[in-house]
C-alpha cells in the first residue's frame, strides 16, 4: 500500500511517501521532506527516494500549514508524477483528539468536528493540522484520508488516572481530564520493542520515555497505556526543552499578581521560556548544555540538565510503582536517542529496581537501536529512535484494509 503521511507541527510539516509490504512490517520510502518556520520565510529540504542525494532545498515564504502541504504536493507531483497518483491512503498526524477521536478515523465530517471541538486544548496544533487534512483533501480527490492521534494511545488510561481531583461536576462540564499526548511515540516503541523481542505486545509492561524538545513518559501494562506524564495539554510532566513541566499551580496567580502579566503570559512563560532554556539562561537544546557543563560544572546549565534527568528518575520509579515492575525501559527522542549523559544521569542508582546499565553499550550507543543495559538487569533499558511516519502510515493501512 502507498499511504502519503502529514505529521503537522506548531510551525512545521513533515511528509513522507512509504510503500509498504502486505504483511505492513517493512516499507520502502518514496520521498521524504519537512518545512520549518511555516508562517515566515519557510526553510525546506525535499528528498526523493529513501536516502542519498542531494535534496531540494531553499527558502519560500510560506504564510500558513495550508500553503506548505500544497508546497510539497506540487513538489512531489513534479518528482514523481504517478506514484501519487495511485496513492492507496493519505494518513495526518493530529495532535489531539479530545473524547471522541479514541482510535485512527476515516476523515468525514464528524472527524473535522471532532478535531475542531478538541482545538479548544491545542490551538497551535489541532487548527494547523486540519488545514493540511483540508488543503490534501482538495488536491487528492478521491484518495482516502486517515488521522492518528497523538491522544489515542492514552484512551486506556484507567478513569483514576485519567481525572483531576477537581470538583466532577465542573471537569465534566469542561471536558477537563488528563489525555496525554506523544501517543504515536509510545505506541511505536511498543511495538518495535515486541518486534526485536519477539514478545506480542500485549505481554510487556513498559515504561516508555519520549525524551527531546517535549518529553513525556508513558506506563505501559500488559500493552495499554495505563498512565502518562502529559495531562489535559503537553505542559504538565516532564521538565522540557522550553516547559516549565509539573510545579505548583499556585504559581500561576502569585506571577500574575506580583509580576502584573495576563494569565495569557503566565502561560507563554510556562509554555516556552522555562524548562532547559529558562533554568540554564543559555540554550534549550541539550548539546549545547552538555558542553557548558563540561566547562563549568556548578553552574546554571550543569543543574538544568540535573533538574532535566532527576525529574525523569523521579517518574520511572513511579512508573515501575504503578505497573509493579517492567520489563524494559525505553529511550527514544532527540535527548533520549542521542544523549549517553542523560540516559547514565537518569538511570543512575536504580540498581535496587532492577535498572543497571551497562556503561560501555551506553556510551557506544550510536544514532540507532542499542541495548544498554547488562546482560543480567532484570529490567532491560533499550533505546529506540521514533519512526513516527511508519506508525501513522501501518496505522492507516490496517483501517483502509479492514
Amino acid at each position: 500500500m502507498r499511504i502519503l503521511v502529514f505529521n503537522c507541527g506548531s510551525s512545521s510539516l513533515k511528509f513522507e511517501l512509504v510503500e509498504l509490504d502486505t504483511g505492513l512490517v517493512s516499507r520502502r520510502t518514496l520521498a521524504r521532506g519537512a518545512v520549518e518556520e511555516i508562517g515566515r520565510q519557510a526553510r525546506y529540504a525535499f528528498h526523493a527516494g529513501p536516502a542519498g542525494g542531494a535534496p531540494a532545498t531553499g527558502n519560500k515564504p510560506l504564510g500558513d500549514h495550508a500553503g506548505a502541504a500544497c508546497f510539497a504536493l506540487d513538489w512531489l507531483e513534479s518528482s514523481l508524477g504517478a506514484p501519487l497518483r495511485r496513492l492507496d491512503g493519505c494518513a495526518h498526524r493530529v495532535v489531539h483528539g479530545g473524547e471522541r477521536l479514541v482510535a485512527p478515523a476515516l476523515v468525514g465530517d464528524e472527524t473535522i468536528a471532532a478535531i475542531e471541538q478538541a482545538s479548544v486544548f491545542a490551538p497551535l496544533h489541532n487548527p494547523a493540522a486540519l488545514a493540511v487534512v483540508r488543503a490534501a483533501g482538495e488536491r487528492l480527490a478521491g484518495v482516502r484520508a486517515v488521522v492518528v492521534t497523538d491522544t489515542a494511545f492514552h484512551q486506556t488510561m484507567p478513569e483514576h488516572a485519567q481525572s483531576y481531583a477537581l470538583p466532577r461536576s465542573l471537569a465534566a462540564r469542561r471536558g477537563i481530564r488528563r489525555f496525554g499526548f506523544h501517543g504515536i511515540g509510545h505506541a511505536y516503541m511498543l511495538e518495535r520493542y515486541a518486534e526485536l523481542t519477539g514478545v506480542a505486545p500485549e505481554q510487556l509492561d513498559l515504561v516508555t520515555l519520549q525524551l527531546g524538545a517535549g518529553c513525556s513518559a508513558c506506563a505501559v501494562a500488559a500493552g495499554r497505556s495505563v498512565d502518562t506524564s502529559m495531562g489535559l495539554t503537553p505542559l504538565e510532566g516532564l521538565m522540557m526543552a522550553r516547559r516549565s513541566g509539573d510545579l505548583d499551580p499556585a504559581i500561576v496567580g502569585y506571577l500574575a499578581r506580583s509580576e502584573k502579566l495576563s494569565l495569557a503570559e503566565v502561560e507563554r512563560l510556562l509554555d516556552e521560556q522555562s524548562g532547559l532554556l529558562g533554568v540554564s539562561e543559555l540554550s534549550a537544546d541539550m548539546r549545547e548544555l552538555e558542553a557548558e557543563a563540561a566547562r563549568d560544572p556548578q553552574g546554571p546549565a550543569a543543574l538544568a540538565i540535573r533538574m532535566f534527568c532527576y525529574r525523569v528518575r523521579k517518574y520511572i520509579g513511579a512508573y515501575l510503582a504503578v505497573l509493579g515492575g517492567a520489563d524494559a525501559v525505553i529511550f527514544a527522542g532527540g535527548i533520549g536517542e542521542h544523549s549517553a549523559l542523560v540516559r547514565a544521569e537518569v538511570c543512575a542508582g536504580l540498581k535496587r529496581l532492577g535498572i543497571i546499565l551497562d556503561p560501555g553499550k551506553n556510551a557506544a550507543a550510536g544514532a540507532g537501536e542499542a541495548s544498554i543495559s547488562t546482560d543480567d538487569s532484570p529490567v532491560k533499558v533499550q533505546v529506540i529512535p521514533l519512526d513516527e511516519e511508519l506508525y501513522i502510515a501501518r496505522a492507516a493501512a490496517r483501517l483502509l484494509a479492514g
